[in-house]
């Protein structure tokens, strides 16, 4: 009898504890799973650590900086065009290599509200909007550095991140970010909260992939349907890329988030055509009337160089501005506090490599 009571106890004991555990099935989405559970969590304390994140000191951190031809604008969301270094019209990047970190979902979402591609209204929408609860955390999808943090016209409190891969990926219509520009982030990494900036009027994310400042479909890399990469390796071709003119995203200005729909062109992404000069044939013609005053000739000679001279000189040095280099100061680190890029500080200062400056040495930053 007391034998029967002991094994009745124990057995009522077992049955309680598998109630009170949780089991949890591990799958290749357990990942995005467990982000689902914290969706509606809000950006937490622990993620308000803006100043914790590493920041990128020296060019050679930036990822893909000589790919970009030496372009890093954390003003702007566009504004240069840049070649596609195809080769056969083909271009393949390897997303997610050994030594990164797994590819993260930008964030939870309930359905893809528009897709990428032309409107019914005749507008082109390039990204993906991603329906969202409100103040829903959003993450980096790769491994990389912030480029820009802006409230960029319609596009609300913006966010774009360049990675390692070659990407760059948008995330825009955001409440919050805790990211500034020059911060390393990791995939998975907080970045800011989901809202409705800008001209959204639903809780929504903006999501763009873009490679070389062109934007791509998103569903290209992204399946969202399974919340994880299509495949690893992303094969580009020049189709998978339309012609928008840089106009359309001037941080100044109305920026349209459905620019007007530009045809697919063969290789359209290619720098500005260079313009014919014909102004410098027409402005010779003048040229026989002051041969006929020779008497003059040698007055008017001295003293045109000097009133075209005299103005140029106090503008040129009242608009130079100097800097000198600091102890651990990189180029990168000097554009950022003068508000300049590190292209234009190796013009104006005829460098060549900007690893060899030097503590003391005097640069032209404007």
């Amino acid at each position: 009898m007391f034998r029967n009571i002991v094994i009745w106890i124990s057995l009522s004991l077992l049955a309680c504890a598998s109630l009170s555990a949780q089991t949890l099935d591990v799958t290749v989405f357990s990942q995005n799973i467990a982000l689902r559970d914290s969706a509606s969590q809000g950006v937490p304390q622990d993620h308000q650590r803006v100043a914790t994140y590493p920041t990128v000191s020296e060019v050679y951190q930036i990822p893909c900086y000589d790919l970009y031809d030496r372009y890093w604008d954390v003003h702007n969301l566009r504004s240069r065009l840049l070649e596609i270094p195809f080769s056969d019209d083909r271009l393949m990047l390897i997303l997610v290599q050994s030594e990164n970190s797994p590819f993260e979902i930008p964030c939870v979402y309930d359905d893809v509200a528009m897709h990428y591609g032309p409107t019914k209204k005749g507008l082109f929408h390039p990204g993906v909007d991603l329906k969202v609860t409100p103040q829903s955390l959003v993450k980096s999808c790769f491994d990389g550095v912030v480029r820009m943090v802006a409230d960029y016209g319609d596009y609300g409190l913006t966010v774009v991140v360049r990675h390692y891969n070659g990407l760059e990926t948008v995330y825009a219509h955001l409440d919050k970010t805790c990211v500034k520009p020059g911060h390393i982030v990791k995939a998975g990494d907080v970045i800011g909260q989901a809202g409705r900036s800008g001209n959204a009027q639903d809780d929504i994310l903006h999501f763009e992939v873009r490679f070389m400042n062109e934007p791509l479909d998103p569903e290209k890399v992204v399946d969202f349907e399974y919340e994880n990469l299509v495949k690893n390796t992303l094969v580009l071709q020049s189709s998978d890329f339309i012609e928008m003119p840089l106009d359309q995203y001037s941080l100044n200005g109305s920026s349209p988030i459905a620019p007007k729909v530009a045809a697919p062109k063969v290789n359209p992404v290619i720098t500005e055509k260079p313009k014919q000069e014909e102004a410098p044939v027409v402005s010779v013609k003048p040229e026989p009337a002051v041969v006929s005053v020779q008497p003059e000739s040698k007055v008017s000679e001295e003293k045109k160089p000097e009133t075209r001279e005299a103005p140029a000189t106090p503008q040129s040095v009242e608009e130079a501005e100097y800097y000198v280099v600091k102890k651990g100061e990189g180029l990168y680190r000097i554009a950022i506090n003068h508000k300049t890029t590190v292209d234009k500080l190796m013009k104006l200062n005829n460098i060549s490599n900007p690893d060899q400056i030097q503590e003391g040495q005097r640069l032209r930053v404007r």
